[in-house]
């Protein structure tokens, strides 16, 4: 009896310390989720600001002085146009889409500046604030599905994936302009918004594809690929006096493959895991340039444009089933997530906590 009463001692304190060490590994696993998932996003906004910044640079280089308008009137140089000054040269920095210069992109194909600045801004922050919880709680909850359990979960996946990034990116710059709106009044400076237009127009309003990176998604970099990768191959071809629409064409490629390895390299120089022989994020932006193509070709020989509720069906099936196999390969890299009913409760209602 005695040997029986330890016996059972022993069994009850092991499945004790047995229990205790598989919650406490269940915690630090947790833990470890979330610091991966961290290091990861943060890693990939790391090297996308690197590779944005040496873009910017030769920006900065190739842009002739007589192409910028200075913000002061006001002239400390021998040349005919204003100095920058430290303000000028600080605007030149931060003002990728040259908005107020001789370079900067038409006020066609920017979004509408809203008329209500303060008001519109939050409204657009709570907006997007439940589209970026949305998707990601859709994500964490298919991704402890395997394919052939739900339905469409590659497609639903990948359509999340988009959202975070339209909703992440809008919140960001939200978050800026809001500080900068402050800061001028705060300085007693007043505040022009018609330099800080809404980042995206409406992507899910996209009828071509053409039209979903022309001015339906963020044009920050618009004219950064347009210096490292359009002009020049279009130049080159060009040079060699091939005629017709194909320097265009090969230009717009350029400009595409710069934007495919700069998502590839983000991806792949953040995460240790990423090591697989494909490039899906490079095809994926070489695919998109050759449909921008076909698209002005079928225009060309048939006279209509791709538009309307089937432009927008060819649109979503370009933009989310080719994209398949990046929003995979970005998976990967983001590792296991823990599932939103785990979240903080904090964490709903700060934007970009989770």
């Amino acid at each position: 009896m005695r040997l029986l009463y330890l016996y059972t001692i022993t069994t009850r304190r092991s499945s004790s310390l047995f229990k205790h060490s598989l919650g406490s590994a269940a915690v630090e696993l947790k833990h470890h989720f979330k610091s991966c998932l961290a290091f990861f996003s943060a890693g990939v906004n790391y090297n996308l600001f690197i590779a944005g910044s040496c873009m910017h640079a030769v920006h900065l280089t190739f842009t002739k002085r007589s192409q910028i308008d200075a913000p002061k009137g006001k002239s400390s140089s021998k040349h005919s146009y204003g100095d920058l000054g430290w303000s000028g040269a600080f605007e030149m920095l931060i003002n990728l889409r040259g908005m107020g210069m001789k370079w900067g992109m038409p006020s066609s194909k920017l979004p509408a500046v809203y008329k209500h600045f303060i008001s519109e801004t939050l409204l657009e922050m709570l907006k997007h604030h439940v589209i970026y919880l949305t998707a990601m709680a859709a994500l964490t909850r298919l991704s402890q599905y395997n394919a052939s359990d739900v339905i469409g979960r590659d497609v639903a996946m990948t359509f999340s994936l988009w959202c975070i990034a339209w909703s992440s990116l809008t919140l960001m710059y939200s978050m800026i302009t809001l500080c900068v709106y402050i800061t001028t009044k705060l300085c007693g400076k007043p505040f022009d918004k018609n330099r800080w237009p809404p980042m995206f127009g409406n992507p899910i309003a996209a009828d071509s594809v053409r039209t979903f990176w022309n001015n339906k998604w963020q044009c920050m970099y618009r004219r950064h690929f347009m210096i490292c990768g359009y002009e020049p191959v279009f130049n080159l071809i060009k040079a060699l006096r091939i005629p017709g629409d194909i320097p265009h064409y090969c230009g717009l490629i350029g400009a595409f493959t710069v934007s495919g390895i700069l998502h590839e390299y983000c991806a792949r120089s953040t995460s240790r895991t990423l090591f697989i022989e494909e490039f899906p994020a490079f095809k994926v932006f070489i695919i998109h340039a050759l449909v921008i193509i076909l698209e002005n070709e079928l225009y060309k020989f048939t006279g209509r444009k791709v538009s309307g509720i089937f432009g927008s069906l060819w649109t979503f099936a370009i933009v989310i089933f080719i994209s398949n196999p990046m929003c995979r390969f970005n998976l990967q890299g983001l590792g296991p997530m823990p599932d939103f009913a785990e979240w903080d409760t904090w964490r709903w209602f700060v934007p970009l906590s989770v």
